[in-house]
C-alpha cells in the first residue's frame, strides 16, 4: 500500500508540475503567431527574424524592411490594424491561422489582405513561423516591386448666368527661335526689340546658350492670342522666327472681373502646409485669389492615383486604382455684359459698381476700378510687374466692392428715414424747422453748402439731403433703435460669396448724442462696402424684404427677411423717387426709366470727399435692379455718382 501510495504522490506531483508548466511557461503557438503579426503591424521587422523556423529558407529583416518600406510609399501607407487571426489547425507538431490585416492609406481606400500563416516545432518546445512568401500583399510576395502614379484632375471653369466663359481653358502664344534658321541676326535683333521690347543681348544668350541645338525651338517670349494676331504678319516673315501655341487657364474678361474670377498661380510652402488633405505638389498651380481661392476645391477637383505592381521582369500590372475626380464648373449670376458696361462706365475713375436683383438677391455686377489682368498671372508675371502692382497707391489687386470700407454720408439717411417711419416716430407729413446749422452738446451741424431751408416736411430731409434735419430725425430714433435696423439689414456681416469681403460698422452711436446725430447722416464712425450700400436699396425694392443674397446660380436659396413694413418700403419708394426727379439725384434721371436714388457726399477727413450713389431702378426688363456707385474722392455724389447711374443704364437700353 506503501508502493501505490508512493507511486500515487509522484504521479500527482508530475501532473501538477506538467501544469504549471503548460500554464506558465509553455508558449502556445497561437501566441506565437499573434506576436509575429503584432511586429508586421508595429513595422519592427528585426524582431520578425527570431520568429522564423530553423529548418525553412525565410527571408532576412533588412529584406522584409525594404520590401514594407517600398510598399508603404507607393501605397502611401499610414497604419496596418490587425483585424482578426483565427486557427484552421492545430496538432501537437504543426498550427496553421488565417491572418486578416487592414491596410490604411492616404491615397487609396483601405486594403484587406488575407493569408495563412502555418507554424511548426522547432525542437521540442517552441513555436516557430514557417515562411511563405506572402508579405505585404499575398498575391505578389516579397519580390514584388510598387509604383504609384498620379492622374491630375481638369479643372473646372468658370461661367456667367448665360453660359459666357469668365475662366477656363484658353491659350497663348509663346515665340521663339530656331537657331539653325537664322540667316539675318541683325534684322531679328531688331524686329524682336522694336515689336517685343527685347534686347539683342537677351536674344543672344538664349539661342546661343551651352548645349543649344540647331534645331531646338527656343523660346523667347510669350504674349496673348490677340497680341498673336498683331504680331504674326510682322514676325512671321523674319528667317529664323517660330510660334508655339500652348494651353493655359484664360480670363477673357480680364480687367472688368478680376477681382471676382480672381487668378491662379504656384502654390506656396504655406499652402502645402495648410491644406494636406488636398495633397497639392510642389510647381502646381492652384487658386491664388478671388473665387479660383475661395472655390479651390470645387474647380480643381480631387487626383486620382494608380498603383501598379511588378514581379521580377513582367510588366507592370494594375492593382489598385482611385479614380480622379474632375473639378466642377461655376456657374455665376454675374451678367458679364453689364459687369463689363460697368466697368467701362467707371473708366478711369477710382471706385465701384454693384448691381443686384432686388427681388432674387443675384449679384449682377460686381466690379471696382483700378483693376488688373488676371492673365498677367497665369503668364508668369515678373517681379517688376508685381511690385508696380503691389505698390500702386490706387491698389488694383484690392477688392475695394467688398473689402473697402467707406463713410457712406448721406447715402445712410435712408437707414434713418426709414427707422424712424417705421417706429411711427415720424410720417413723411411731419414739419421741422431749419437754420441751417444744428448745435448738438456744442457741436455743429451744417446743411451742405450752408443751405438753409427754413419750415419743411420730413419728406424734404431726403429729397433734398437735408443734414439738420436728418440728424434730428436720428436724435429722436435713438442709438439702440438705429443699431437694431442696421442689424436687421445685416449691414454687421460680411457676404458670404466665397470672395474676401468685411462687414460694414455702425460704431457706438450711443456713446454721445453727438456721436448719434453724425452717424444718422452717415459719419462719425458708420463704415460700409458698397456692396452694403446697393444691398440697403433692395429692402425698398422689394416690399420690405432683404433678400439673401447670392453670387453663385447653385447656391440660391429663399433666405430672406422683413426688414421694415411694406408701407414703410412703399412711403419711402416716393421719396427716393423724388430725389431722382426734383432732389440731389436729377442727374440720374433716364427718361423711360422709373430710378429711385439717394446721393451721398461722404467727408473723409481730407479735402476730398467721396461720392455715392445708391438706388434702384423698377421693372427694368421685368427685374428690379438695385445698385451703388462709388467715386473715390470723386466730390459731390449728385455731381459725380448721379451721372454714371444714368450712362450705364441708357447705355443698357441700347442693348435690349
Amino acid at each position: 500500500m506503501r508502493i501505490i501510495a508512493g507511486i500515487a504522490i509522484v504521479v500527482l506531483v508530475l501532473a501538477g508540475a506538467a501544469f504549471v508548466f503548460m500554464q506558465y511557461f509553455y508558449v502556445y503557438p497561437l501566441e506565437v503567431a499573434k506576436a509575429y503579426v503584432n511586429n508586421i503591424v508595429s513595422g519592427d521587422y528585426q524582431e520578425l527574424e527570431a520568429y522564423y523556423h530553423t529548418g525553412y529558407p525565410s527571408p532576412s529583416a533588412l529584406e522584409l524592411e525594404t520590401t514594407f518600406k517600398q510598399f508603404a510609399d507607393e501605397y502611401g501607407l499610414t497604419a496596418i490594424e490587425l483585424v482578426g487571426i483565427n486557427a484552421v489547425d492545430e496538432t501537437l507538431k504543426n498550427a496553421e491561422y488565417v491572418v486578416d490585416l487592414r491596410y490604411e492609406s492616404k491615397f487609396f481606400e483601405p486594403l484587406f489582405v488575407q493569408f495563412k500563416l502555418p507554424l511548426a516545432r522547432d525542437g521540442l518546445l517552441s513555436w516557430k513561423v514557417k515562411w511563405t512568401d506572402v508579405l505585404p500583399v499575398p498575391a505578389y510576395g516579397i519580390n514584388a516591386t510598387y509604383k504609384r502614379t498620379r492622374i491630375e484632375p481638369v479643372r473646372g471653369s468658370i461661367y456667367d448666368r448665360n453660359g459666357s466663359l469668365l475662366a477656363g481653358k484658353g491659350s497663348v502664344i509663346t515665340v521663339g527661335v530656331q537657331p539653325g534658321r537664322i540667316s539675318d541676326p541683325d534684322l531679328l535683333y531688331q524686329v524682336l526689340e522694336e515689336n517685343l521690347g527685347l534686347s539683342p543681348d537677351y536674344v543672344q544668350r538664349q539661342y546661343q546658350a551651352p548645349g543649344i541645338q540647331e534645331h531646338w525651338f527656343v523660346p523667347l517670349t510669350t504674349v496673348t492670342e490677340g497680341e498673336y494676331q498683331t504680331l504674326d504678319p510682322i514676325l512671321r516673315p523674319i528667317p529664323g522666327v517660330f510660334f508655339q501655341r500652348q494651353q493655359i487657364r484664360a480670363y477673357p474678361a480680364t480687367q472688368a472681373l478680376a477681382h471676382v474670377t480672381g487668378y491662379m498661380g504656384e502654390v506656396s510652402p504655406q499652402i502645402i502646409e495648410q491644406f494636406p488633405d488636398r495633397e497639392y505638389l510642389a510647381g502646381e498651380s492652384v487658386g491664388r485669389s478671388g473665387l479660383e481661392f475661395g472655390l479651390e476645391e470645387k474647380l480643381r477637383g480631387i487626383p486620382g492615383y494608380r498603383l501598379f505592381v511588378t514581379i521580377e521582369e513582367t510588366a507592370d500590372m494594375m492593382f489598385l486604382e482611385r479614380p480622379v475626380t474632375n473639378g466642377e464648373d461655376v456657374h455665376l449670376t454675374i451678367d458679364l455684359k453689364m459687369q463689363q458696361l460697368a466697368y467701362n462706365v467707371l473708366s478711369d475713375l477710382v471706385g465701384s459698381f454693384i448691381v443686384l436683383d432686388a427681388t432674387s438677391g443675384e449679384v449682377l455686377v460686381l466690379t471696382a476700378s483700378p483693376s488688373y489682368d488676371p492673365n498677367e498671372f497665369i503668364m508668369g508675371i515678373s517681379s517688376k510687374r508685381w511690385q508696380e502692382l503691389s505698390t500702386d497707391p490706387s491698389k488694383p489687386l484690392f477688392n475695394r466692392s467688398l473689402q473697402g470700407r467707406f463713410p457712406p454720408g448721406s447715402v445712410f439717411k435712408v437707414i434713418t428715414a426709414a427707422a424712424a417711419l417705421d417706429q411711427n416716430i415720424f410720417t413723411t407729413e411731419s414739419v421741422f424747422q431749419d437754420t441751417g446749422e444744428l448745435r448738438v452738446e456744442g457741436n455743429i451741424i451744417r446743411n451742405f453748402q450752408q443751405e438753409v431751408f427754413d419750415e419743411h416736411r420730413f419728406a424734404d430731409g431726403i429729397i433734398k439731403s437735408i443734414n439738420t434735419t436728418m440728424a434730428r430725425v436720428g436724435l429722436e430714433v435713438g442709438a439702440d433703435i438705429l443699431s437694431q435696423y442696421f442689424a436687421g439689414w445685416r449691414l454687421d456681416t460680411a457676404p458670404k460669396f466665397n470672395l474676401e469681403a468685411v462687414p460694414g460698422q455702425i460704431g457706438n452711436p450711443g456713446r454721445s448724442k453727438v456721436g448719434l446725430a453724425w452717424t444718422a447722416i452717415g459719419q462719425d464712425q458708420v463704415l460700409l462696402t458698397p456692396f452694403h450700400v446697393a444691398s440697403i436699396f433692395t429692402v425698398f425694392a422689394n416690399e420690405g424684404v432683404l433678400p439673401e443674397f447670392h453670387l453663385v446660380k447653385a447656391e440660391l436659396d429663399d433666405n430672406s427677411m422683413q426688414v421694415i413694413q411694406p408701407e414703410t418700403a412703399l412711403a419711402m419708394e416716393q421719396l427716393l423717387e423724388q430725389v431722382v426727379l426734383a432732389g440731389t439725384g436729377r442727374a440720374a434721371a433716364v427718361e423711360g426709366l422709373k430710378i429711385c436714388g439717394k446721393t451721398g457726399t461722404a467727408e473723409t477727413g481730407t479735402e476730398s470727399s467721396h461720392a455715392w450713389f445708391g438706388g434702384y431702378v423698377k421693372d427694368f426688363n421685368g427685374r428690379n435692379l438695385a445698385f451703388s456707385v462709388l467715386v473715390e474722392g470723386g466730390g459731390i455724389g449728385g455731381q459725380t455718382a448721379a451721372p454714371l447711374i444714368r450712362e450705364f443704364f441708357q447705355r443698357l437700353l441700347g442693348e435690349f
